[in-house]
C-alpha cells in the first residue's frame, strides 16, 4: 500500500470515531435557570395588586330609598375635579402637577364624616383621561389618611369603587352606567 492510502484511511479512522456529547452541565445549567424563573416569578406575582370586579346581578333591582339617593361622584375633566355628592356639586381646580388629589382626598374625608354607612363612590373619565391619574383619584377616594384614621374614620373611606365614562361637557348624551370594581 502506498503512503497516500495509508495516510487516507488514517485520516479517515479519526473522523470515524463518534463525537460524544457531554449534556450533564447543560442540565445542570437548565436546572438553575428554572429554579431561578420560578423564584423570580413568584415575587413578581406577589407585587402585583389585582382589581376583582363585583358586577351587579341582572336580576337585582334598586329599593325606592337607593333609587332617591343620589351616588357620591368624582368625575376627571380635564380643567378639574367635579365632585358631586347628595346633589351638591364642587369642583377642584387642577394645580400645576395635575389633578389636585390632596384636596379631593380631604374633601372625600368630610363626606365620609357626612355619612359614615356610605360604602360606594363612583368616577367618571372623561377620553384621554391618563391612567395614572384614575389611580391616584381611585387611592384617594379608597385610602383615609393617617390623620383622619386618628380621629376614628375606617382604613379605607369608599371601597366599593365604580368606574364609568364621563360625558363630554357640551354633550347631550348621558354617561353609561358605571362598572362596580372592588380595589384590594
Amino acid at each position: 500500500m502506498s503512503q497516500r492510502i495509508r495516510r487516507l484511511q488514517r485520516h479517515h479512522k479519526q473522523r470515524a470515531r463518534a463525537v460524544h456529547l457531554n449534556i450533564v452541565s447543560l442540565i445542570d445549567v437548565f436546572a438553575v435557570l428554572v429554579f431561578f424563573l420560578l423564584v423570580s416569578s413568584s415575587l413578581a406575582a406577589a407585587r402585583l395588586n389585582v382589581i376583582s370586579l363585583n358586577l351587579p346581578s341582572p336580576d337585582r333591582t334598586a329599593t325606592p330609598e337607593q333609587q332617591d339617593k343620589q351616588p357620591l361622584t368624582v368625575t376627571l375633566r380635564k380643567t378639574e375635579l367635579v365632585v358631586t355628592s347628595d346633589g351638591v356639586t364642587r369642583n377642584l381646580a387642577n394645580t400645576p402637577q395635575g389633578y389636585n388629589v390632596q384636596a379631593l382626598s380631604d374633601l372625600l374625608v368630610e363626606v365620609k364624616k357626612s355619612d359614615p354607612s356610605e360604602q360606594n363612590i363612583n368616577v367618571l373619565l372623561e377620553p384621554d383621561t391618563p391612567y395614572d391619574a384614575l389611580v391616584k383619584v381611585m387611592d384617594a377616594a379608597r385610602i383615609t389618611p393617617a390623620e383622619a384614621r386618628a380621629s376614628g374614620l375606617p382604613h379605607e373611606l369608599f371601597p366599593q369603587i365604580s368606574i364609568g365614562d364621563a360625558t363630554v361637557e357640551g354633550s347631550s348624551l348621558r354617561a353609561p352606567a358605571p362598572t362596580p370594581a372592588v380595589a384590594p
